[in-house]
Formats: C-alpha cells, sequence, structure tokens
C-alpha cells in the first residue's frame, strides 16, 4: 500500500504541493498588511474574514496565525481570538541588541562578497533616501522601505540564508514598534542616519570588516535610543 493511502484515499500531487503553498501565500498576506500598518498593534484579527477576503479555506489562514505567533508578531488569546502584538520598549531594546550581533556577524563576510554592482546598489539607495518628503505619514513609510532594502542587502551580501531569515524576523518586531508612535522628528535624524550609510559604503569598498561592523554597531544603538524613547513619550 502507497504511504499517501495510508488512513483514506491517496493524495494528489495537487493537494500535496498547494496546500503549503496556500498558506504561506496567506502568511505573507498578512505579515504585509502588518508591516504596512494596515493591521495595527492590538487589532482582532479575523481568520474567517482574512479567508473570505483571500478566497482560500480557514485552515491556511488559521496555520498562517500559527506561525505569525510563533515568531512573536501576533498574539493568540484562548477563547478571545488573534491578535497583532503589540510591542513595549523591553521588546524593541532587545531586538535591536539582537540586530546589532547578526549585523557584526554579517560584516565578517559581506566585505569580501560585495561587487561593485551591490555597491552601485546601495549608493542608489543612499540618493533616493536623500530625496524625502518630511511631511505626512507616506513620506515615512517611503523612507523606512528604501532604508530596510539597504540594511537587507548588506545582509544579504553575508551569504547566510539563516541569517539572512533571521534579520527579516527582527524587522517586522521593530515595524510594529514603530507603529506605536507617531514621529515627527524622524526627518531630523536622516543626515545623520545617512553618513552612517554612507560610512558602511566606504567600509564595503574598502573591504574593512572592522569598520563596517563598527558603524553597524554605533548606527543600530543610536536607531535603539530613539526608537525606545519614541516609545516612552507616546505614554
Amino acid at each position: 500500500m502507497s504511504p499517501n493511502a495510508v488512513g483514506g484515499a491517496p493524495k494528489t500531487l495537487a493537494q500535496r504541493v498547494d496546500r503549503p503553498r496556500i498558506s504561506d501565500l496567506a502568511y505573507e498576506d498578512v505579515l504585509r498588511a502588518i508591516l504596512d500598518h494596515r493591521f495595527q498593534p492590538g487589532q482582532r484579527l479575523s481568520i474567517r474574514e482574512l479567508a473570505k477576503r483571500l478566497g482560500i479555506s480557514q485552515m491556511p489562514v488559521r496555520t498562517a496565525i500559527d506561525r505569525l505567533a510563533e515568531e512573536g508578531l501576533v498574539d493568540i488569546r484562548p477563547r478571545s481570538g488573534s491578535y497583532v502584538r503589540q510591542v513595549d520598549e523591553r521588546d524593541v531594546a532587545e531586538t535591536f541588541d539582537i540586530r546589532r550581533a547578526l549585523d557584526q556577524l554579517a560584516a565578517e563576510t559581506a566585505v569580501h562578497n560585495a561587487t561593485e554592482e551591490d555597491i552601485a546598489e546601495l549608493e542608489d539607495l543612499v540618493v533616493q533616501m536623500d530625496d524625502f518628503d518630511a511631511t505626512g505619514s507616506n513620506g515615512m513609510k517611503r523612507h523606512d522601505r528604501l532604508n530596510w532594502q539597504f540594511h537587507l542587502l548588506i545582509v544579504g551580501l553575508s551569504g547566510n540564508e539563516k541569517l539572512y531569515h533571521m534579520y527579516k524576523q527582527l524587522n517586522a518586531h521593530l515595524t510594529i514598534a514603530s507603529v506605536h508612535v507617531s514621529n515627527r522628528d524622524w526627518a531630523k535624524r536622516v543626515p545623520q542616519a545617512q553618513r552612517e550609510h554612507r560610512a558602511m559604503i566606504q567600509a564595503l569598498r574598502a573591504r574593512s570588516a572592522e569598520d563596517l561592523s563598527l558603524v553597524l554597531a554605533d548606527h543600530a544603538k543610536r536607531s535603539k535610543l530613539a526608537l525606545v524613547g519614541d516609545i516612552r513619550r507616546r505614554r
């Protein structure tokens, strides 16, 4: 007897392959809604409504919600439902500390793997971040997106897939935290951040892991203090 036939009729290839893909798509959809601020911290996530909107059954949505809960992005409360997690200042501080450690690890190999094309792409992102609209939330969202692309590219140059995946998860936590604050002073921090971004590019071009590690560490420490301070002032 075929192993697929145990406990019932054999599953088709579509049944074996498509279900994980559907839950992955549901996961990406809900995660993107959280990162784009369409789902706010503390907001209840209705599995039924999500399934209806996505045009799929509730099971893959439930699987996606469970995955987000395992990653600490969603709270599942018995007899109550699932909610976008509300991140506090301790979570933010600890997340930045872990991110800083991952930055150091990425720096060790990124300087050896970066090509001229990679460096040109980083320079282009910095130029785009120079052009920002300090009014309203759209300017901040665009800048945050470009900033994240910049840092993710550097981490990707490490060639370490597990490191890359962990780094992406950490960013989701920090993005949720940023939803808590309406920071009118964010634009004032851009010039310093841009100087640090250019220093990172210079370190990559010089193939100096030590210089890249130092500027990444200072960048993460400053970002940590800024976001924790914003959360405290929001209380």
